[in-house]
């Protein structure tokens, strides 16, 4: 047995456990919290163990929703009476059979539960996070400063596994391909919900695609194709989920299985059956295999969690629910709605969605954070980008603009919104604090953010555990008390849907108590995520016993491994390091090597007594590799093989399989249109009125969502060119009402219509061709560019405009084109000035004339299409 010294986030120091000493940081108890029933009317704690015992787990797990109904010596159904509310000790007792103190997520206690045994959430994952944080607040030291070991154990040694692998595509194997066997059965039946346009709720994963491709690559996760009964689609059905017609059962003893389970489980087997076994080349220098599920959790037990009052990590990966897992009082669960999607690796993507407690579980916070009058707001995020601006991502509020806390997304800033009762702020925690805009200290990637508040210290935000200098302009010391208890808790928008945050949220915690610099580095350094030890015994090949390579690997998303810190180490802590050369890692998965991702397949090093620790053995790179996921998390199977390791093996790489030749793609036009940003910027170098123009921008910011968002000509549409042409006008007019109160000429200070003569009645200002061109001459100059090979014809334009009087009044196909000239004389078109409702013979007709001329240019496709 080998032990990796960790820093832990519990309670109570046990003597079972190996301790060594760290930094010193400063911790406080959880504050007692009943679970709603009575206090313990019984026996008092016989001991310290006992008594810690009662507050992290008991007040949790007697209540009667949990394991109050069954395990007490009152229930007639009672084995094990852990959970009997009349009596501390005698459940203390009973318990400790179901609890591994040296590592509480491999308790039987949570297994059971994890298993679906008497779950008391809607998600077994959930009940099974809840129990593993009550036992780790109970079996750790009792405070931070001191550590905790993480036991390295052997795994269970087997060989790399003959295993069969996912052909390439869904066509393969005909036949028994994915496309004549699963597919249809999945088309036929599970096409109103697990497809993007499903009648029913669209649910991921789309393996109900009536494309096979897209379905194929959906579903292999959800297919076991060793192990077909094991598949996912085979146990829902089994638990009752959407079957068509009889969902079917399975008897282990017999091996038979019935309904539409069956069904599926037939598709499958035909499917798998005509794979062919991928076999290890022996003549490789191989490691023992290993799955996840063989490795050691590599985190949770160092975060500072001493006064933890809520926690959602995210694990159920599916539904619509996040789970408060704390264990503290009646956990905060959040509605997911809106768009979300889970990410395989714990977290949620919000991207429009939200989550939302509702305000009798939101209570539980600000009950729990009165108590202290402090609290902190911790969070693993991934902004999705660095442009929005006022957006919410914590926030416990009652709309828009009430609030009693928030963390808000500012561009590259974080802001902290709090709000107080003596007058210092107002109802939306106002004036905030905020990182630096020139500091940049938000990104677009993984950041631990910690935002706390105390009476005396005020607000202070931490990032990647470093405390962000910040000016807060509340320097009184202050108080909380005016904190609204009918608010709601939300991640990723206000209650009122007024401030959505885009972005990844990968684990958030609310503490009473403001944590430490050195506590929120702690809890940095603990990470994020389910992250694993895997220990790959090189023992046949090195010649010495207990050797390993240990990797930390997690999942990195929802398509890939991440293999990091390579390190050799020896299970004998009395072992004397020799001289062994390792060179040329390579990571092996599901009976072959992998394609891409080998980052180790140039590592040299060699193990010594010097750079070796008894402890923590020797790194061997601090480089990462992702490797590609393929059967599933806990289903692909992993080896390493190496080039030298006390013998040698030239290791030739493997050329992949080139590609198919691709089908022609539909043919793309070589013109396209403008977006939003470049016609609202061309259209004001076009006019000369800036972006910044008060008219203009408030017209923009209104129509911004009806302009062109891709450059894509086939996906204009009517909506958008009737913005374009409200964009264009106003900017004409600006242009045209600046341009008239400057003197005529080009030293007048005019920028577009030097020589018009704006005093001039209609009338008389347009009657000459030269006139006329004053006008339309310096629109089309700027609107049409110069040296290109394709571009409307500039007198074909301005004869369109009305350069001249001799137009036809019908053009192709009957289209009546109406000359500007004729216009003004009632007597031609009564009927049509009088619908335009147009001023006749006037100077403010000749203004409204030379702005249409400009917008009709202008707002035309000569600027809109390149």
């Amino acid at each position: 047995m080998k032990t990796l010294t960790r820093l832990n986030k519990t309670l109570l120091p046990i003597i079972l456990l190996l301790l060594t000493a760290c930094d010193s940081v400063e911790t406080v108890g959880n504050p007692f919290v009943d679970d709603g029933g009575p206090v313990n009317d019984g026996p008092a704690a016989r001991d310290d163990d006992v008594r810690d015992f009662e507050l992290a787990v008991w007040n949790v797990l007697k209540a009667e929703n949990r394991c109050g109904q069954c395990h007490t010596t009152d229930a007639a159904a009672a084995t094990y009476p852990f959970a009997n509310a009349a009596n501390v000790n005698s459940s203390f007792d009973s318990v400790l059979q179901f609890v591994n103190r040296l590592n509480p997520a491999n308790s039987s206690l949570v297994t059971f539960v994890g298993g679906g045994h008497n779950c008391w959430e809607t998600s077994d994952q959930a009940c099974a996070d809840t129990i593993i944080n009550i036992l780790e607040n109970w079996v750790g030291p009792a405070d931070s400063t001191t550590a905790r070991t993480i036991q390295l154990t052997a795994p269970v040694l087997k060989d790399p596994g003959d295993s069969k692998n996912f052909p390439d595509t869904a066509l393969e194997n005909s036949p028994n391909s994915f496309f004549e066997t699963i597919h249809p059965l999945l088309t036929a039946n599970c096409i109103a919900c697990h497809y993007e346009e499903g009648v029913s709720q669209q649910q991921a994963p789309f393996f109900a695609n009536p494309d096979p491709a897209a379905a194929y690559e959906a579903v292999k996760s959800k297919l076991n194709i060793d192990f077909p009964i094991d598949s996912r689609l085979v146990q829902r059905l089994l638990d009752g989920h959407n079957c068509w017609t009889d969902c079917g059962t399975y008897n282990p003893v017999t091996e038979v299985m019935t309904g539409n389970a069956d069904e599926m489980l037939t598709e499958i087997e035909q499917f798998a059956g005509a794979i062919v076994t991928t076999s290890i080349d022996t003549t490789l220098i191989i490691s023992k295999a290993l799955t996840l599920a063989d490795g050691i959790i590599a985190t949770g037990g160092n975060r500072h969690e001493s006064n933890l009052i809520a926690l959602w990590e995210f694990k159920t990966g599916s539904g619509n629910e996040a789970f408060d897992t704390s264990g503290i009082d009646t956990p905060t669960n959040l509605s997911l709605s809106g768009g979300y999607t889970w990410l395989n690796n714990f977290g949620v993507n919000f991207s429009g969605g939200k989550a939302q407690a509702d305000t009798e579980k939101s209570e539980k916070l600000n009950r729990l954070i009165r108590t202290t009058g402090e609290y902190s707001i911790e969070a693993w995020v991934i902004p999705a980008n660095v442009t929005q601006q006022d957006a919410n991502i914590i926030s416990y509020d009652a709309g828009s603009i009430e609030k009693n806390f928030a963390l808000t997304q500012y561009e590259y800033s974080y802001r902290l919104h709090n709000r107080t009762a003596q007058g210092n702020t107002n109802a939306n925690g106002e004036p905030f604090i905020s990182t630096l805009d020139a500091g940049e200290i938000l990104q677009s990637s993984l950041q631990h953010v910690v935002a706390t508040y105390g009476p005396v210290a005020g607000r202070k935000i931490m990032v990647n555990g470093v405390e962000i200098p910040v000016t807060d302009p509340v320097t009184e010391s202050t108080s909380i008390s005016s904190w609204d208890d009918t608010f709601a808790f939300v991640l990723g928008n206000s209650s009122s849907n007024q401030k959505s945050w885009r972005g990844q949220v990968r684990m958030v915690a609310m503490h009473n108590r403001a944590l430490t610099e050195v506590q929120a580095l702690q809890n940095f350094e603990a990470g994020v995520g389910q992250k694993f030890f895997l220990l790959f015994s090189i023992e046949q090949e090195s010649g010495i016993p207990q050797s390993y390579i240990r990797f930390e690997v997690s999942q990195f998303d929802n398509f890939s491994y991440l293999f990091e810190n390579p390190t050799f180490i020896n299970l004998n802590p009395d072992w004397v390091p020799i001289t062994l050369d390792i060179q040329k890692i390579r990571i092996g998965i599901n009976g072959k090597q992998a394609l891409a991702g080998q980052s180790f397949a140039s590592l040299r090093e060699t193990v010594n007594a010097t750079d070796y620790s008894a402890e923590n053995g020797q790194v061997l790179s601090s480089s990462g590799a992702v490797i590609a996921l393929e059967k599933g998390t806990f289903l692909d199977e992993f080896f390493l093989t190496f080039e030298l390791l006390v013998r040698s093996r030239a290791f030739v790489d493997i050329t992949p399989t080139a590609p198919p030749a691709g089908t022609d793609a539909e043919k793309v036009s070589d013109i396209g249109v403008r977006t939003f940003d470049e016609i609202n910027a061309t259209i004001s170098s076009i006019t000369g009125i800036p972006v910044t123009n008060s008219a203009v921008n408030a017209l923009y910011l209104s129509y911004k969502q009806q302009l062109p968002t891709i450059e894509a000509i086939d996906a204009f549409l009517s909506s958008h060119q009737m913005a374009i042409a409200q964009l264009a006008l106003t900017s004409c007019s600006e242009r045209v009402e600046a341009d008239r109160l400057l003197p005529m000429g080009a030293a007048g200070g005019r920028l577009l219509f030097q020589d018009v003569d704006f005093t001039e009645s209609s009338g008389s200002a347009f009657n000459t061709a030269a006139k006329r061109g004053f006008v339309i001459d310096p629109v089309l100059n700027a609107v049409l560019s110069a040296n290109l090979d394709s571009q409307p014809d500039a007198t074909e334009i301005s004869d369109l405009l009305g350069a001249t009087t001799t137009q036809s009044l019908t053009g192709p196909g009957g289209a009546v084109l109406v000359d500007p000239e004729l216009l003004l004389n009632d007597n031609t078109y009564p009927s049509l000035i009088t619908e335009m409702n147009l001023a006749t013979d006037s100077v403010p007709r000749t203004l409204e004339i030379v702005k249409a001329i400009c917008a009709a240019a202008v707002g035309s496709a000569a600027m809109l299409v390149q």
